[in-house]
């Protein structure tokens, strides 16, 4: 991620919790040979007012607890530890746990857990209300408050929309139909544009790789969070397009465990992303800019160490600094010039170039 939210967004993040809460009691005492507290009473007393009308989550408990003591002693014990394994947010993201999935029990309670917290997620969190906002709205607006450039954390290119404009769709970033026990946790709903959630995640399981591998993954809320770089991009070794050439791109990530950073390109293809939608479309273009900024600001003449030296000022007065209009990588691409202007070896031939661009404007 290139940014994170703000913990404020969790503040009403207490519906996935109070179930998970009753959940796991009524587990303990079943196995226990007692029976479960009957609705509402056990529903915890903080929560008793906003919960007791809601038939929905009663009948969906019930069938629950049906298809729980059909199950055997082993298999309930196992299905508490996931309980408990799956809901441990954010450690479960990059703790390496097993974290069973609950497609590994019989259909009967998988499909009571899936249902329950699906209907938690798609009927309750628009219906409980925190003043003149339902649960999901006051998340939202939230981390909408404090978003930089309004812009998505998980890829900087895709943008927000603003409080009361149609929602986004909101991103079950461990698939519900795997780890229902945090289907309505907002830890697990991060906001994302709609090219990330439709287009790449998907229903990708972040948790494991294509061959069931674990893997540790970003926490929206606390990171790590990274930066981009292309300082080892070669100017000169892609393909042509557009009458230039166009560099070949080494994008990497700095600032956190790589380990996260791979995952994170796994299942948003961020690479793939920014070179073939962003930099191979734009590079000519920010070229053609720089070159009218230069000649029309009367920035030197043109030889090729006097437009270098002009690249650290268009950094820092053109491009805007931050996440806004691609600038992050935009900048990026800029320094990647500058750097290959001050090599010993292949500064000549990129001075060169750029002498070329501003003599033919």
């Amino acid at each position: 991620m290139l940014f994170t939210y703000s913990p404020q967004a969790l503040v009403e993040n207490w519906l996935n919790h109070t179930i998970i809460q009753i959940l796991n009691d009524g587990m303990l005492r079943i196995i226990g040979g007692h029976q479960v507290v009957a609705w509402p009473s056990v529903i915890p007393v903080a929560r008793r007012s906003k919960l007791k009308s809601r038939t929905g989550i009663r009948k969906r408990l019930e069938k629950f607890w049906i298809e729980f003591i059909a199950l055997n002693l082993t298999t309930q014990e196992a299905l508490l530890e996931t309980l408990s394994q799956q809901s441990c947010l954010p450690d479960a993201l990059f703790n390496n746990s097993t974290c069973v999935e609950i497609d590994r029990f019989p259909d009967g309670i998988r499909d009571a857990a899936v249902d329950l917290f699906r209907f938690l997620f798609e009927e309750q969190l628009t219906t409980i209300n925190i003043g003149s906002e339902c649960l999901r709205d006051v998340h939202y607006t939230a981390i909408y408050t404090e978003f930089p450039s309004r812009v998505c954390p998980f890829c900087g290119l895709g943008h927000f929309r603003a409080p009361g404009a149609p929602r986004h769709a909101l991103d079950h970033y461990m698939p519900i139909t795997k780890h229902p026990f945090v289907g309505a946790d907002f830890r697990n709903l991060p906001p994302m544009c709609s090219e990330c959630n439709s287009d790449f995640k998907k229903n990708i399981d972040i948790l494991r790789d294509k061959h069931g591998r674990r893997r540790r993954c970003v926490d929206p809320y606390n990171g790590p969070i990274f930066r981009v770089s292309l300082a080892k991009s070669s100017p000169f070794a892609g393909s042509v397009t557009n009458g230039i050439h166009l560099p070949k791109w080494n994008i990497q990530f700095k600032g956190g465990p790589q380990s996260e950073a791979e995952n994170w390109d796994r299942i948003f293809k961020i690479r793939e992303r920014y070179e073939r939608d962003v930099l191979n479309a734009e590079y000519r273009s920010w070229l053609e800019h720089f070159v009218h900024w230069y000649v029309r600001g009367n920035h030197g003449g043109n030889r090729g160490d006097e437009i270098a030296a002009a690249i650290p000022e268009y950094i820092d007065t053109v491009i805007q600094d931050g996440l806004a209009d691609k600038a992050f990588l935009k900048a990026e691409v800029f320094r990647m010039l500058r750097n290959e202007c001050l090599s010993y070896r292949r500064g000549e031939d990129m001075k060169a170039f750029l002498e070329v661009l501003v003599t033919n404007v």
